[in-house]
């Protein structure tokens, strides 16, 4: 085992999602204007940060760069709370609150922010995070990753569709990963063996289209 943040991680645990990244690579190539309003069909951030008393890192480094590009402070909660108009998971839904946040945050431009902000905003999007994982070809762990699409994915769907809009903001040439190389290797040695058993899933089809 090895910890980080408090939390402590097997092999077992951080072995590769092949559903989630077989999502992951479904939107790959996809125009960043169809996360944006895949972000509509989501209500589930208030819910979702609820389950955590401090989301995953992947998450929180999302949400801190949603604050830094809309100009807010606070910690996870409160931004949520921002995002959705809820302060509490079981409030009434606030859909014309989050609708207003979605096209506020679909008007927002990297080039318009101060020097400063656009050095946080990249640094949220792109930095090295507390997040292990065990690298099978050097035996070896890595306690640390880029942030990437693959492992914010892992931790929320909106938050993913939230970070690939975001990224689409970055200038090209330094947005972030769709997923590290040690994990899309494990992926494809992973596929190559269930599919000489016979056992892979049924690859879903291309986003935005729906899955079966």
């Amino acid at each position: 085992q090895v910890g980080a943040g408090g939390a402590q991680y097997t092999r077992a645990n951080m072995a590769v999602d092949i559903l989630a990244m077989q999502e992951n690579l479904r939107w790959e190539g996809v125009a960043a204007e169809a996360h944006l309003k895949e972000l509509s069909r989501f209500d589930e951030f208030n819910f979702y940060i609820s389950e955590y008393f401090d989301p995953p890192a992947p998450a929180a480094n999302v949400l801190d760069a949603v604050a830094v590009l809309m100009g807010w402070s606070g910690d996870a909660k409160q931004i949520v709370t921002k995002i959705t108009g809820q302060r509490h998971t079981d409030d009434e839904l606030h859909t014309g609150h989050f609708q207003r946040f979605l096209r506020d945050l679909g008007a927002k431009r990297f080039a318009d922010l101060p020097e400063a902000e656009q050095a946080q905003l990249l640094g949220k999007l792109t930095e090295r995070i507390a997040w292990p994982k065990f690298d099978e070809e050097q035996q070896d762990y890595t306690e640390v990753t880029p942030m990437n699409s693959y492992d914010v994915l892992k931790c929320s769907q909106a938050c993913f569709h939230l970070f690939e809009w975001l990224a689409s903001l970055l200038p090209e040439g330094t947005r972030p990963p769709r997923q590290i190389h040690i994990d899309i290797r494990a992926y494809h040695e992973k596929e190559a063996e269930l599919r000489r058993k016979g056992m892979w899933p049924e690859d879903p089809p291309p986003g935005p289209h729906e899955r079966h």
